[in-house]
């Protein structure tokens, strides 16, 4: 089974209900309902440890909806808008938070010090404690680098509250140690009772140990090399760069990475966990978005949330009993935040897996269409033998329903045991009919039209997109939210290994990781033969803005592989600031769509709105920041949008980590901003 974070009523009523995993519901915490806990029984301890699965979900910690924390909003993958800029805030939810969770980790921690029992009848709940202290810790690290470690409870007139940061290495540390004390206390998922599923397992705990150490590591390779002073010297700004004695090296820290997530890997292939592909070429689409059992998936084998054993970690929800509270369905389908970009949705392979564009030569006077590419001359060329990933998910294809839960024409876009409807096409494309069925159904199938600014900028993205059949009440999504998922995991070992390996990898290990991800987008295995002598000539330079020949290495390919799978599940924005690349990525001008010399020239409007306008209109519908031409039609990337003008995008070095709230210097003044705030 899976491990389920949840909010939990500190109630007993409450314990002595979980006998399943439906049990575990998103319900509101007593916030201080863990002091309150007399801690005489094991019962108490479980009832405490309870309390603590207390984190992100559809909501942020501070009971918000969570777009930006999870749909990589304002990245290079994800919706462009805008970024970086802006000085420190008065206060900020993403510290006070953590630190309040913190509060009841260490209450249990200190009564478990003091508990008279039986130490191995609370050994569960102590494990739980040191994973969600560490979970806590980890959040903060990412956003501040280093902070006060909080590892007791804390009083009004404890030192701590007075005291300097500790440095991000002394945080990781503590970090790590508090997740090998989790590993050894948590008992192994098929050791935890059918009726307490849901609860942490200790391959939860070694695949987020194996994440730490992977972020850590890649932090201390690449992030030195941009020669910014993001730990400040910890006197008159930032945490400082202290090491506690013995930290690992980074070394260590990848041996312990692959290690960890060696071991979960080979947990999943004895049956324990799975990669969820119920649903063909939609399995990856369907996957987040299965709501309640299999009420809302088009799939045959009526799979659904009981067959997902690919979610390692993940928050549950459910219609019912304990909905997702935010209009997310409407705003993926709407909301710029969460589009593909241009750039990262022709990253993508064919499913020969290899680039769209390639050279043999590395002259991009060379270059040529992949054989499996068809081109831009239709609307649905682009997607014909891609990865299932961007196939799936894909809002921009001509044929594919994208939302609804309306059901004008008798129809419901998911239903129960039914396969995905047939989409409705207008019956005569030269000729206006509004009593053709395609003009009233909501799965009729229109042309894409470059109307708007955020048509131009970006393929959309279907992920998360929720469709509830019949249903008209928003904020009602119910699909469960993943936290550590087994396609991560792989990801893990693939990567560093490839680190240790100095930029190499076997193909054993790539068989054993990313290739099964590969292998449910149905694309072809990665092999060092496979890249070998091949330029990818589609690759987006971020840091020139154009798109140059590059040749095909193994730690590209793992970190594309990291961004196909992972795309809106808040990864991106990480992993761009721990290889040192953010600040060259998230800058600049970015290009859209190609839309000259392609069917957006070539075709005309079918929806009921602009029947018989040219899909591209410039004359009557200029796009906002109009065409990119470069040095001509030569050009690789001549003929596209500008999405968006390097204006608009102001990330730099400093915005690698968030500023102190000022609050919390004026309470602490050892407290010291990090460097550029």
């Amino acid at each position: 089974m899976k491990t389920i974070i949840n909010k939990f009523f500190l109630v007993s009523a409450v314990v002595m209900a979980l006998t399943a995993c439906s049990d575990f519901l998103d319900k509101e915490p007593l916030s201080q309902g863990t002091e309150a806990i007399v801690f005489k029984t094991p019962e108490h301890f479980e009832q405490a440890a309870n309390a603590l699965y207390n984190v992100i979900g559809w909501k942020n910690l501070d009971d918000k909806p969570s777009y930006d924390d999870i749909m990589d909003r304002g990245t290079d993958i994800s919706g462009l808008g805008s970024n970086g800029g802006g000085s420190a805030s008065e206060g900020n939810w993403s510290w006070d938070k953590p630190y309040s969770h913190i509060r009841t980790c260490n209450i249990l921690l200190e009564k478990a010090e003091a508990y008279d029992g039986s130490q191995s009848d609370i050994a569960q709940s102590v494990g739980t404690a040191y994973f969600f202290r560490a979970w806590q810790h980890f959040y903060l690290l990412q956003h501040f680098g280093g902070v006060p470690i909080s590892d007791h409870v804390l009083t009004v007139s404890d030192g701590v509250l007075q005291a300097p940061r500790n440095s991000r290495y002394e945080v990781a540390a503590f970090i790590m140690s508090d997740l090998r004390e989790a590993v050894k206390h948590l008992p192994k998922e098929t050791e935890i009772p059918e009726g307490s599923k849901g609860k942490v397992s200790k391959e939860a705990a070694k695949s987020f140990l194996a994440r730490v150490l992977l972020y850590e590591a890649t932090w201390e390779k690449y992030v030195p090399a941009i020669n910014y002073d993001l730990d400040g010297d910890g006197t008159s700004q930032g945490a400082g760069t202290a090491k506690p004695e013995g930290y690992p090296s980074i070394t260590d820290m990848l041996t312990e990475a692959k290690q960890m997530s060696k071991e979960v890997i080979e947990e999943a292939e004895s049956g324990t966990y799975k990669l969820w592909a119920e649903c063909d070429s939609l399995s990856y689409f369907c996957l987040f978005n299965i709501d309640d059992g299999a009420e809302n998936i088009p799939n045959f084998r009526n799979a659904g949330k009981k067959t997902n054993k690919e979610f390692i970690l993940y928050k549950k929800y459910d219609y019912n009993l304990g909905q997702g509270g935010i209009n997310l369905s409407h705003t993926v389908a709407t909301w710029q935040g969460s589009n593909i970009s241009t750039s990262f949705g022709e990253s993508f392979l064919c499913r020969n897996g290899l680039p769209i564009r390639i050279s043999y030569t590395g002259n991009m006077s060379d270059a040529q269409d992949n054989p499996q590419f068809e081109g831009y001359d239709t609307f649905v060329g682009e997607f014909r033998n891609r990865d299932y990933r961007f196939v799936g998910c894909a809002m921009s294809i001509p044929d594919r329903t994208f939302w609804s839960s309306r059901t004008e024409d008798g129809r419901q876009l998911t239903a129960a045991g039914k396969p995905y409807p047939d989409p409705v096409f207008p019956q005569n494309n030269d000729v206006y009919n509004a009593n053709d069925p395609a003009y009233k159904s909501s799965c009729g199938v229109f042309k894409p039209t470059l109307r708007n600014n955020s048509t131009a900028s970006s393929y959309g993205s279907r992920k998360f997109l929720i469709e509830g059949a019949g249903r008209s009440v928003a904020n009602s999504e119910s699909a469960d939210f993943p936290l550590i998922r087994l396609a991560e995991v792989h990801l893990i070992y693939a990567e560093a290994t490839c680190e240790l390996g100095n930029g190499s990898i076997s193909d054993e290990d790539l068989n054993f990781s990313i290739n099964k991800n590969r292998e449910r987008a149905r694309v072809a295995p990665l092999t060092n033969a496979l890249i070998a002598n091949v330029w990818d000539a589609g690759w987006f330079d971020h840091a020139t803005g154009k798109t140059i020949c590059k040749k095909m290495n193994m730690l590209d390919e793992i970190r594309r592989e990291r961004a196909c799978e992972l795309f809106g599940e808040g990864f991106r924005l990480d992993d761009l600031k721990r290889w040192g690349i953010a600040h060259i990525n998230l800058t600049g001008q970015k290009l859209g769509h190609r839309i000259l010399g392609t069917a957006y020239e070539t075709e005309k409007a079918n929806d009921a709105n602009y029947f018989g306008e040219p899909c591209y209109y410039p004359e009557k519908y200029p796009l906002l920041y109009g065409i990119y031409e470069g040095t001509g039609p030569n050009d690789p990337d001549y003929g596209r949008s500008i999405a968006t003008l390097a204006g608009n995008l102001n990330f730099s070095q400093r915005d690698y980590l968030q500023p102190i709230p000022r609050v919390q210097i004026r309470l602490n003044p050892q407290l010291k901003q990090n460097p550029g705030w």
